[in-house]
């Protein structure tokens, strides 16, 4: 399982985001495939990274209008993880 589930990480596209943990990429949780998402949690946690979420809107000036509550959630995956043993 785990090269598989790392095979399907590397073949998803990329976040770029300025505040993401250094040695990591941040891939959007959604764009994992529903059936897999356990086992990409799992992989993601056994191996250091992070699962958080982000506001889909964010305002300059620190005001958050109404309604701009949701979020999304994200993997940041070490890539030290992703490399083939």
């Amino acid at each position: 399982m785990p090269e598989d589930i790392r095979e399907l990480i590397l073949d998803l596209p990329l976040v770029d985001t300025p505040d993401r943990p250094e040695g990591t990429i941040v891939i959007r949780r959604t764009d994992v495939p529903e059936e897999r998402r356990q086992d990409a949690d799992e992989f993601v946690i056994s191996n250091g990274g992070m699962i958080g979420e982000k506001p889909l809107l964010e305002v300059i000036g620190g005001k958050t209008p109404a309604g701009g509550g949701a979020s999304e959630t994200f993997y940041a995956v070490p890539i030290a993880a992703l490399v083939a043993q």
